[in-house]
């Protein structure tokens, strides 16, 4: 099985994603800011950047588990769904997909930091917004995550898109 995260720019709410899913974040308390910091892509990738896919490792089922960011695209992710669906018809591909999008967990202070560190290249006052913003959203990314594993788990489906609205 394989998981994608996307969101925007792919290195906020979907590294912490990956990071909760693989482990390497412990979702039963609020990472510290060095836990944050320290999380794989965490507020360093840029606008060259979207529409790779990044590899963050393999879970405990040996699920791979990637991010990508997406832009504003609206035509990305149902591209990169298409995609998938026709290998999968054509039986080039067949492993399981699920792509999540984390953009619904992204709360208003990560929205500005994200602004201001990745577009302005303010850090001093950017970075610390992303924190507060981790901080603030890291329940509900992590019940994302959780949402996200238990429904490829539970769906008979080969390939299926999460778009998460309810996680708002």
């Amino acid at each position: 099985m394989i998981y994608i995260y996307n969101d925007f720019g792919g290195t906020h709410t979907t590294a912490l994603a990956a990071a909760y899913h693989l482990n390497k974040l412990d979702g039963t308390h609020e990472p510290t800011t060095n836990e944050i910091m320290n999380t794989h892509n965490f507020n360093k990738l840029v606008y060259k950047d979207r529409g790779k896919f990044y590899f963050h490792g393999k879970d405990e089922d040996g699920n791979k588990v990637y991010t990508m960011g997406r832009g504003r695209s609206k035509i990305l992710v149902p591209g990169v769904f298409n995609l998938i669906d026709m290998l999968m018809e054509e039986e080039v591909l067949n492993e399981k997909i699920i792509l999540s999008n984390t953009s619904p967990t992204v709360p208003f202070a990560m929205t500005c930091g994200g602004m201001l560190s990745r577009w302005l290249k303010i850090d001093f006052i950017g970075v610390p917004l992303l924190v507060i913003g981790a901080k603030q959203a890291y329940k509900d990314i992590f019940n994302l995550v959780q949402h996200t594993k238990q429904t490829a788990k539970s769906s008979t489906s080969q390939l299926i898109m999460l778009d998460n609205k309810d996680f708002k």
